[in-house]
């Protein structure tokens, strides 16, 4: 071997010595030295691990370290790990400022702001991933920022009884951002709340590539507005996912919206396997397909009297879309000319 190639080996091993020498695992509970998880929060570094005893935290925490996994210490004990009542920043439970972040076997309850949107998780950074997480009775679950490079992967979580409607605007489980990429798998999400006969859609996602593979999606109780709402430009690939209307639905016209601009430009939608049981006591739709692109369906099984696909507003979406625009442009330029004459 090369006398230049060693060196360069020898010092690869030194730095990954160094870099597994340097994480930690900051240990909280009722006993620890770190009573809370904000009390970790405050201290984290770059790949630290945090356990977290079993018992209820009136806490919350803002995350800025990267490379963290923040974890239950003991998966088994039947307590768990749960966050209540307390939200940082007006914001969320915890908030995610941090890359590459894994949150796993927390309990996240009773979570409310007064913006109408407080969340369990509010994820900030890029590329977070949580696992085995309850969401119960918060105004959201979970709430994810624009990161157009990231990902947010959800996987073996239960949602039961999120959202919530404020002066109109109403808001769902998951309120996904401009990501490139969401992954929403073996979870359940039921019991969607609203108010006045409103509510949102329990997945709504501006995420470029969406997938939603081998879920439970139910209204149960509960009422939503889309079981699924996806308002890209991309990919929708829903996969092997049970579906349910509930009959208290805030929308009982169509179980899915594909959005986006209305224009044909979605990458592909894509739905596989998919079962969809309706109580709303009406025929209704699987899926409202206002992109202009045509759908792929596979052996997706529906109740009697209802039919697959319809388009019914996309015209009305469409101008609607056009007027949004240009608006938006409008006010830019506007604010262009002021900034340029110094106001």
């Amino acid at each position: 071997m090369r006398p230049g190639r060693r060196r360069l080996l020898v010092g690869c091993a030194w730095l990954m010595m160094i870099g597994s020498a340097s994480a930690r695992t900051l240990e909280v509970g009722p006993r620890r030295e770190l009573k809370n998880p904000s009390d970790a929060a405050r201290i984290a570094q770059d790949g630290d691990r945090i356990a977290i005893d079993p018992g209820e935290y009136l806490d919350c925490a803002l995350w800025r370290a990267n490379d963290l996994t923040i974890e239950a210490s003991d998966p088994a004990n039947a307590v768990g790990v749960v966050l209540t009542d307390r939200a940082c920043a007006g914001k969320a439970s915890f908030v995610v400022i941090g890359n590459d972040v894994t949150l796993r076997g927390l309990t996240f309850t009773r979570i409310r702001v007064p913006d109408g949107n407080g969340a369990g998780i509010r994820a900030e950074g890029r590329n977070l991933t949580v696992e085995r997480g309850i969401f119960v009775n918060n105004q959201m679950a979970i709430l994810a920022a624009d990161q157009p490079t990231g990902f947010l992967v959800i996987r073996d979580s239960e949602f039961a009884a999120n959202g919530a409607c404020d002066a109109g605007r109403c808001v769902g489980a998951l309120g996904i951002g401009r990501l490139a990429r969401l992954r929403v798998e073996r979870s359940r999400l039921r019991d969607p709340r609203g108010s006045q006969g409103e509510a949102g859609a329990q997945i709504a996602s501006a995420a470029q590539t969406t997938e939603i593979i081998d879920n439970r999606i139910e209204d149960g109780d509960g009422a939503s507005s889309f079981l699924v709402a996806y308002t890209a430009d991309g990919a929708l690939l829903m996969s092997g996912n049970a579906l349910e209307k509930g009959p208290r639905t805030a929308n009982s016209r169509a179980a899915i919206l594909a959005g986006g601009t209305g224009w044909g430009r979605a990458d592909g939608l894509v739905f596989r396997g998919n079962t969809l049981v309706n109580h709303a006591g009406r025929p209704g739709v699987f899926l409202l397909n206002w992109t202009g692109a045509s759908p792929e369906f596979d052996a997706n099984a529906l109740s009697p009297g209802d039919s697959l696909l319809s388009s019914q507003g996309i015209w009305r979406h469409r101008l609607r879309h056009v007027l949004v625009t240009a608006k938006d442009t409008a006010r830019q330029t506007v604010g262009g000319i002021l900034r340029g004459l110094g106001r």
